[in-house]
């Protein structure tokens, strides 16, 4: 076994941990080592930006007919503290949401037995019909099995109900653990680990984001633990679509686990880093401040951690029921000083973490503020006026004199005057309180001007400029047009593109939109990605002596790439890394060579007589790059990539995604041989096919299990 410093080093060469490394870093390693290199593996990832967003949680009903160990939200119907929402309710409590500015409805709850996947997709519709601009963000994989299971359809045909329905993403609940033995222990009701993945493979399949999670804390191992992390990264990498991972620490208030009593915060932090360093394919690690509380969330994002939700406006009771935060709500302000006060920048996002640029006019619910304003005392007041009206009120003595002259008219209007100024401030002058009102006024009115002035000035207020699409630009070019649209631009990143020119942008943020006009105000940075004018130099790895899938890994993290699988027969094992190549010359252990990014490494693998086949996996609906993984991690070569008229330029092709593949999905070819690809920018025809490859797939796995059954069937007799 590896050495704690052994690990350390292969995580910073990009590897990838091992249940067994893994298991050995959790137990031994010191918290500040496991800090440090989570937040080495969170800078790559995300750099020293921290998400969160806008959101209220709707929970319809905390009736359930599964009766969890672990739950304190659950109740049985007639409860004195059970709650139902009718479809009226909803409705009328997203109306009440419209003066709020939010972007994200969260919708879980109990499993209501009178609940259908009908009610299920009404209660979107009532939602979104109130708050058409929100992202509807809705049940959890348990609901969503349990409402499709009932209707007896398919999990794609349920998935693309709730999409058309309003459903744009789907939360990470219902996990917990996925080892069964515990499963059974602690919610043996619920549908299984597999079915909860299926629920998700699914959806990634059709192109719905989703979130995943892990309840720690209670009666788990750490082995079952990684196991549940594993099953994660695995699905991952078979079909990517986890936005993020959700580590939900379990409270012990109010359930029939409560003897177990609750984790410390040293093991919050261990497993925040920790599924940072394990799920290197998910981008992002959220720290629910609603589970954790305001201190360990901050001490969280020193452990891998770029995520803390959202302000939810004390919307959810789960976590409050089971002891957690009593009343969760946080506003902007508390959540951006939260993230600044440990030194990372807060940035807002929507529920598909795209930053949310907000204009000077946009809408935002400001809190209620009491300000206290402290009156000068009556006395300094009166002072000021005595000060300012001694001149005016002091008279000189009559003279006496029977001789003297009359006044003049002129001087006669002059007393008129001045006795008018002096009967006002003497007004004053009786009436202190009345003064003090009047001067608080007056310089009321005068600070207002002055901060209204200082806003328009300095956020340059009702000043929109519509984002310029920069992609295809030179960067010359671009910065061209960044300077005439009072723009600032960075270069975030560089990759290389041998059918690219240098300097090409090939990705920007904010991005555009086909659909809607993006704007941003004026000296805003927009970041760009460009292609580099020359390949860097990387060391190449040694990968032979491994497993086919961590050497795709650690060539992938490299920058190099695979050029081909040669496999070979083998007595002992499959998908064993035999031997690598580079420029037809062997890469040995003892080999010092650097090639340029995206070089290409020739695989020799090893593979059984008996497995000397393998299935063609489903390509459909997947970029280039993950494609080629995926034949990659089957024993599968790429023949050909051929583009249809959608396809309108090179930047194009970055986007195109896979619509036909020439091996049917479940055809059986010989381990290496090679699958042509064809790709499409039309967004319609490609999400089309992929519906239909998941139908093929759900086919396949009818023949199969009938297939299974006749065997058995056989056999006994």
């Amino acid at each position: 076994m590896r050495s704690i410093n052994e690990i350390s080093e292969s995580i910073r060469r990009g590897e990838r941990l091992a249940a067994e490394d893994a298991l050995k870093l959790w137990r031994e390693a010191p918290l500040w080592l496991l800090g440090e290199l989570a937040s080495e593996r969170k800078e790559q990832v995300s750099g020293k930006e921290v998400y969160y967003n806008r959101n209220v949680h709707l929970e319809p009903t905390n009736i359930c007919l599964f009766n969890c160990e672990f739950c304190s939200f659950r109740r049985r119907e007639g409860d004195k503290d059970a709650w139902y929402m009718s479809l009226d309710d909803i409705e009328a409590r997203a109306m009440e949401l419209r003066g709020a500015d939010i972007t994200e409805v969260h919708i879980v709850g109990g499993v209501h037995p009178k609940h259908d996947l009908d009610t299920y997709c009404a209660m979107i519709r009532r939602v979104k019909r109130a708050l058409p601009h929100v992202t509807v963000k809705a049940y959890t994989a348990v609901e969503i099995f349990y409402m499709i299971r009932n209707d007896g359809i398919s999990v794609v045909e349920g998935l693309r109900r709730l999409k058309e329905a309003g459903m744009e993403c789907i939360p990470g609940g219902g996990a917990e653990i996925f080892d069964a033995t515990l499963r059974k222990k602690i919610c043996p009701e619920k549908c299984s680990s597999e079915e909860w993945l299926a629920v998700h493979r699914a959806a990634h399949n059709m192109g719905i984001p989703t979130n995943c999670t892990m309840l720690y804390g209670h009666i788990e191992t750490l082995e079952q633990r990684i196991d549940h992390l594993e099953r994660l990264r695995s699905l991952q990498d078979e079909a990517p679509g986890f936005d993020a991972f959700i580590p939900l620490k379990y409270h012990s208030h109010g359930n029939r686990l409560s003897q177990v009593g609750e984790c410390s915060v040293e093991e919050d932090l261990r497993t925040i880093a920790m599924s940072r360093l394990f799920l290197d394919n998910i981008p992002h690690i959220k720290a629910y401040w609603v589970s954790y509380g305001k201190a360990t969330t901050e001490m969280a994002l020193a452990f891998g951690a770029d995520d803390i939700d959202g302000t939810i406006g004390d919307t959810t009771k789960i976590y409050s029921m089971a002891g957690g935060v009593e009343r969760p709500s946080m506003s902007v302000e508390e959540l951006e000083s939260m993230v600044e006060s440990v030194g990372f920048t807060p940035i807002e996002r929507d529920s598909h973490y795209n930053r949310v640029e907000r204009n000077a006019n946009t809408n935002v619910d400001a809190p209620n503020l009491e300000i206290k304003v402290e009156a000068p005392k009556p006395h300094s007041v009166s002072e000021k006026i005595d000060t300012m009206t001694t001149k005016s009120n002091t008279t000189k003595p009559k003279a006496t004199t029977t001789t003297s002259k009359p006044k003049s008219s002129g001087n006669n209007k002059k007393a008129k005057r001045s006795n008018k100024k002096s009967g006002f401030i003497g007004f004053l002058r009786r009436f202190p309180v009345i003064a003090n009102i009047f001067y608080i006024g007056i310089f009321g009115i005068i600070t207002l001007v002055a901060v209204y002035v200082g806003l328009i000035v300095g956020t340059r207020h009702g000043k929109i400029i519509e984002v310029p699409n920069f992609m295809g630009m030179s960067i010359e070019d671009a910065e061209g047009v960044a300077l005439k649209s009072d723009l600032n631009l960075i270069v975030r990143d560089s990759i290389f593109d041998v059918d690219l020119p240098g300097g090409t942008i090939v990705d920007q943020l904010p991005k555009t939109s086909t659909v809607r006009e993006v704007t941003v105000k004026p000296g805003r940075k927009i970041y760009v990605t460009v292609n580099a004018y020359t390949r860097r130099m990387v060391n190449i790895p040694y990968v032979a002596k491994q497993t086919l899938r961590q050497a795709l890994n650690q060539i992938e993290r490299s920058g190099l790439t695979v050029s081909r699988l040669v496999y070979e027969a083998d007595m002992t094992s499959t998908d064993y890394v035999i031997k690598q190549k580079v420029d037809n010359r062997e890469i040995l252990p003892t080999t010092e060579r650097k090639a340029p990014v995206g070089t290409g490494v020739t695989l020799h693998v090893s593979y059984q007589h008996e497995e000397q086949n393998t299935q063609t996996p489903r390509l459909v609906g997947l970029s280039l790059q993950q494609a080629k993984n995926t034949l990659w991690d089957n024993g599968l070569n790429l023949a050909k990539v051929i583009y249809d008229d959608s396809v309108e330029d090179l930047i194009a092709r970055r986007k195109a995604r896979v619509y036909k593949q020439s091996s049917k999905i479940g055809t059986s070819l010989r381990r290496g041989s090679e699958v042509t690809l064809y790709l499409t920018c039309d967004e319609n025809l490609a999400d089309s096919m992929s519906v239909i490859a998941a139908e093929e797939i759900k086919e396949l796995e009818k023949q199969r299990r009938k297939a299974l059954e006749e065997r058995e069937a056989k056999e006994q007799e």
